[in-house]
């Protein structure tokens, strides 16, 4: 189950960073989150550029059709169903293989497809069909599509 619904309109925004704290264990940031003021296409995807209302940025972003969310959001849910079954049966095959090399991966594999699994559930939840085009690693000079708050 997703997060929140889909809609004719991105649920998600774009977050703007505020600010920096950086602490002893946690960084803390904050944002001034932004809608998104595009309407999903009926088909397929739509590239369009938005203008940050914070600093005048231009973002680029992709906006998938409803049905074209729904079905990615579908495949990220089919992949952690895949993972979670591929930790069953390591775990499963590691109890049949008992003592030896054998058991010691199988249980590797167990833990890999249990952190694969949570991984992707987490992302699908997440999932509202749009994309930031061309991100770098520094989240488009301090923008990155952030959740608003729920009231």
């Amino acid at each position: 189950m997703s997060r929140r619904p889909l809609g004719p309109r991105p649920g998600i925004g774009y977050g703007h960073l505020v600010s920096t704290t950086p602490g002893a264990f946690v960084t803390k940031r904050e944002w001034i989150i932004h809608p998104i003021p595009v309407e999903r296409p009926e088909q397929g995807r739509l590239d369009r550029k938005v203008e940050c209302a914070t600093c005048g940025r231009e973002l680029s972003m992709r906006v998938s059709s409803l049905e074209a969310a729904r079905r990615r959001r579908q495949i990220w849910q089919v992949l952690a169903a895949s993972g979670a079954a591929v930790a069953v049966l390591c775990g499963l095959l590691a109890l049949v293989a008992g003592d030896g090399p054998g058991a010691a991966l199988s249980l590797l594999g167990a833990a890999v497809g249990a952190v694969f699994a949570l991984n992707v559930f987490m992302r699908s939840r997440l999932e509202d069909g749009v994309v930031m085009r061309r991100p770098t690693l520094t989240r488009m000079h301090g923008h990155m599509l952030r959740w608003p708050p729920q009231n």
